[in-house]
């Protein structure tokens, strides 16, 4: 009789295992099939009116006929993106916060500040694309190309103003690298954003800014800045006058991406649903069409091939930052 008990209990401990275990590996499954239930909210690290304002709102106009679900835009800004982006690391796993974030906040902030947010901390769904920056300048700048605006700088230490978008951001880090090497020597002001540098740059507040293609091609074509160089491989098709800096004498490239990420426990599985969703998205003719109108292209990732880019630029930034730190 105690030996028949004891073999039920076993066999009920058995069963247990066996449930808890199919409980654990099939619940994200079933998550994912029914995801999304709600509405979802992509928090914006930056201020209204830059770069990420645009393409952040495209993917929401375009949300329901992909996700059956709207997309919610936020706009968090503050501490070079690290606001919104300890925002969504801080939320629920669920696939239900989206951050929409950069270089300057998942990479170099993270990697040399320990600052914001990076890949120990947020997982990512996929790259949009990327874009260069242009260096710009304000029409009434005493120097009309890269090579005098240095010479100037050289020549008035401390004297040029230059509108940054926060320690350590996509505009930041350039020109560190770029006084690092000529050994001029700036006043720099930083700006929540993208937008608010533009702004910055454009009513003569600030000399000079780091500006990326996307706010900076409208205005450059209107003539309310002047171009100086890009910070790319090579020149932009925009503007094939323009130089990038490697050409004027000054070696650094710089590429402003966009890419979504979530909180790092997030399931794999809804992981996967939001990248194609997204890719479907960023595909679609209107989403293509749109950024063509700002010369923009698009250039997706999916989670494998942008985690293996976003951890080994974060890696090389913690070296880098190591250098500029000295």
């Amino acid at each position: 009789m105690g030996t028949q008990l004891q073999r039920r209990r076993w066999v009920y401990f058995f069963l247990f295992v066996v449930s808890f275990v199919l409980l654990v590996f099939t619940c994200p499954i079933v998550q994912a099939q029914e995801f999304p239930a709600k509405p979802i909210t992509l928090i914006v690290p930056y201020g209204p009116g830059g770069g990420f304002d645009l393409p952040s709102r495209l993917l929401a106009s375009l949300a329901m006929d992909y996700f059956r679900q709207p997309i919610v835009v936020q706009f968090k800004p503050g501490g070079g993106g690290s606001i919104g982006s300890e925002f969504v690391a801080n939320a629920a796993p669920d696939g239900y916060t989206m951050l929409i974030g950069s270089p300057g906040s998942q990479s170099i902030y993270p990697a040399v500040e320990n600052k914001s947010k990076g890949p120990d901390d947020l997982a990512a769904v996929c790259r949009i694309n990327y874009a260069p920056i242009f260096v710009c300048a304000h029409p009434s700048v005493p120097f009309h190309t890269f090579k005098e605006m240095l010479a100037w700088a050289k020549a008035n230490p401390g004297k040029m103003t230059y509108g940054n978008t926060g320690p350590w951001s996509a505009a930041d880090l350039p020109w560190r690298q770029t006084k690092l090497i000529t050994g001029m020597v700036t006043r720099d002001v930083p700006h929540d954003g993208g937008g608010p540098a533009l702004m910055a740059v454009l009513g003569g507040h600030v000399m000079v800014a780091g500006i990326n293609a996307t706010q900076a091609i409208p205005q450059l074509r209107a003539g309310k800045i002047r171009p100086l160089a890009v910070w790319d491989h090579q020149r932009h098709p925009a503007f094939p006058n323009v130089p990038t800096a490697k050409e004027e004498g000054v070696d650094v490239v710089f590429l402003m991406w966009k890419g979504i990420f979530v909180p790092k426990a997030t399931p794999r599985p809804i992981i996967d649903k939001l990248a194609a969703n997204l890719k479907k998205i960023v595909e679609d003719k209107f989403f293509v069409g749109t950024l063509k109108k700002i010369d923009e292209d698009i250039h997706y990732l999916g989670p494998d091939e942008f985690t293996k880019l976003w951890r080994s630029e974060y890696e090389n930034y913690k070296e880098l930052g190591r250098m500029l730190k000295k």
